[in-house]
């Protein structure tokens, strides 16, 4: 470790960070925190306003890849603002632990702490003001995997489809996403090892945990406008989304087109058109960057001593170069880069 990392300091009385041993980023380097943190979430402004900030900023993000969806412990120590723009690729529940953040969303504004949460829509702009002493729990959600849960529940992503961001803690449904964002934090912190719990369990609990964020969006859903450059998410037909479904829970076994069509009920070329259609992405091209997403999920997700060729077996990738050079063309990144940046 360099001068600019840091090691975990006493939190209370024997009492451990969250997800500490996914740690990814500890760092005093306001640069070198933007840039890291900005590669696991998204590009982003992150102003220290004044000397006072700039002594107490202590940067630190623990990430944990789970069922599809990623948990995250992030502070910063001093009172920072940050600026992501639109999010795009995902939503993002943050849950204060400690402190306070003013967070804009939109035409909305919240005041998050102990009682109040925020899940941030990737289509409006975000800007967030984090006091000195906030720490957050944050799940990633993909885009699409929420998406397709408000397919399934109305048929269709209605146009406008703007929600209050604002979740509040003390009621039933915000009790329960606290209580199931705690559970899937201790479950990945009770993991033998990263990345050892079953995959299919783990998606089954993501998938329950999505559910509830969506009663949210839908219960709190108001009459602004996503701006019109969000992209729209197309109702594919029961067979492509069996076959998506088959393709995730079997990403490490040979996939072939004519299996892929009967698990999926469906002929080969109605199966292709589908993809093409609904997906605009042809069958092999999906398998590709559902691979890519779930080696990268372990990557980050492995001990030090793990190898990336090995995580890439895993996941059905059997040719190591052309796998390197698909994972750098996907996130501008080597997988051994990541790997090195985890290990930090």
């Amino acid at each position: 470790m360099d001068d600019e990392t840091l090691s975990d300091p006493p939190r209370s009385a024997g009492a451990a960070l969250p997800l500490a041993r996914y740690a990814v980023v500890a760092t005093r380097d306001p640069a070198l925190a933007r840039e890291q943190i900005g590669r696991l979430f998204c590009p982003h402004g992150l102003i220290l306003p004044g000397s006072e900030a700039a002594a107490r900023f202590e940067a630190r993000h623990h990430s944990a890849a789970f069922g599809g969806l990623t948990i995250n412990f992030v502070s910063y120590g001093a009172r920072v603002e940050i600026d992501p723009g639109c999010l795009d690729r995902f939503f993002l529940l943050q849950i204060p632990l400690a402190g306070s953040a003013l967070v804009r969303s939109g035409r909305h504004e919240t005041l998050a702490d102990s009682r109040r949460a925020t899940l941030l829509s990737p289509a409006l702009p975000t800007r967030m003001v984090w006091e000195a002493g906030c720490e957050k729990l944050i799940v990633l959600v993909p885009r699409g995997l929420l998406e397709e849960h408000v397919v399934r529940v109305l048929d269709r992503l209605p146009r406008p489809f703007d929600f209050d961001p604002a979740i509040d803690l003390r009621c039933p449904r915000g009790a329960a996403i606290l209580s199931q964002a705690r559970l899937l934090q201790h479950l990945a912190e009770s993991r033998a090892r990263p990345g050892s719990a079953s995959d299919a369990v783990e998606r089954e609990l993501a998938s329950a945990f999505v559910t509830l964020l969506v009663g949210h969006m839908l219960e709190r859903g108001g009459g602004g406008t996503v701006p019109a450059q969000a992209p729209r998410v197309s109702l594919a037909p029961a067979h492509v989304r069996r076959a998506e479904e088959y393709i995730r829970a079997h990403l490490d076994s040979a996939l072939s087109l004519p299996h892929l069509a009967e698990k999926a009920g469906s002929s080969m070329r109605s199966l292709q058109e589908g993809f093409r259609q609904f997906r605009h992405s042809t069958i092999s091209d999906f398998i590709l960057a559902q691979r890519l997403d779930r080696w990268r999920a372990l990557i980050l997700a492995a001990d030090p001593e793990a190898k990336v060729g090995d995580l890439a077996l895993g996941v059905g990738l059997n040719h190591p170069g052309r796998a390197a050079a698909a994972y750098r063309d996907r996130f501008g990144e080597t997988p051994s880069r990541t790997l090195r940046q985890r290990r930090r």
